[in-house]
């Protein structure tokens, strides 16, 4: 059931890149009084920088970011589902580093800093995901307010994902899944005559399915509500179709005993 769970939800998040409902996040329309106002092979950005039309410049650019994310934490995912079905559980791990650890953090950006996108477009070598530990925590204490659930806490989210003091957390069984010997980080060392997630059994798989499926359901609870907030908010979609997703996300819990 808790698979069930998560696949529903992904499911819900992957809505948002194949529901017409939502197209603006993937095509946008920029008027113009004739041809001539656009240099011969400029850019479309260059031409609305170039006549002061910034905001729709930002708007096409963070739609287009927000789109592109989204499809990606999906492809992760959705993919990371289906090989822990098929017991190939160290590749489900791999899997959920990058829209976990990574993606999610651009979404609070662009949810919570005012000047992230121009950072992201002006700024050479701009790195969208390094961030310290403390800004990580400014940004998920945001983020609660944006939440339907109030049972999920800041700590809850940076322990499980972001706390590299955390053996359990996300970034250091991801990195475990990753490379075969970890020996920087005292609280996820590769033990002597061991290689990580190499040597496994059947109940190293059900320790491992167990990790995730106790975790997983509520991060992606956490991620569904996190993008609909940012949705809902830049897009204008009737309020009948965010209650829609409410009353079949409700159903679809209880249905499959969320807890």
């Amino acid at each position: 059931m808790s698979h069930d769970n998560c696949v529903f939800l992904i499911n819900q998040i992957e809505e948002f890149v194949i529901d017409k409902t939502y197209d603006k996040l993937r095509f946008q329309e920029i008027s113009i009084k004739s041809e001539k106002e656009i240099k011969p092979d400029e850019h479309i950005f260059d031409f609305l920088v170039r006549t002061g039309r910034l905001k729709e410049y930002e708007e096409i650019v963070r739609n287009n970011l927000i789109n592109a994310l989204i499809s990606d934490v999906c492809y992760f995912t959705q993919t990371a589902l289906l090989c822990s079905l098929q017991r190939r559980l160290t590749v489900t791990f791999a899997l959920l580093r990058k829209p976990f650890v990574y993606n999610l953090l651009v979404f609070l950006r662009i949810m919570f800093e005012d000047d992230f996108l121009n950072k992201f477009n002006d700024q050479e070598g701009f790195d969208t995901t390094s961030l310290t530990n403390i800004k990580k925590k400014e940004l998920i204490k945001k983020s609660l307010s944006c939440l339907i659930t109030k049972s999920i806490t800041e700590n809850d989210i940076f322990d499980f994902i972001f706390n590299n003091t955390n053996p359990d957390s996300l970034i250091n069984m991801t990195n475990k899944a990753l490379h075969l010997s970890t020996t920087r980080n005292k609280y996820n060392k590769t033990e002597i005559q061991n290689l990580n997630f190499i040597f496994k059994n059947y109940e190293n798989n059900l320790s491992q399915w167990n990790y995730i499926y106790k975790r997983l359901p509520m991060l992606l609870l956490y991620y569904v509500e996190i993008i609909e907030h940012l949705v809902f908010n830049i897009l204008d979609v009737p309020q009948e179709k965010y209650l829609t997703r409410l009353y079949s996300r409700a159903k679809a819990l209880k249905k499959n005993n969320f807890d």
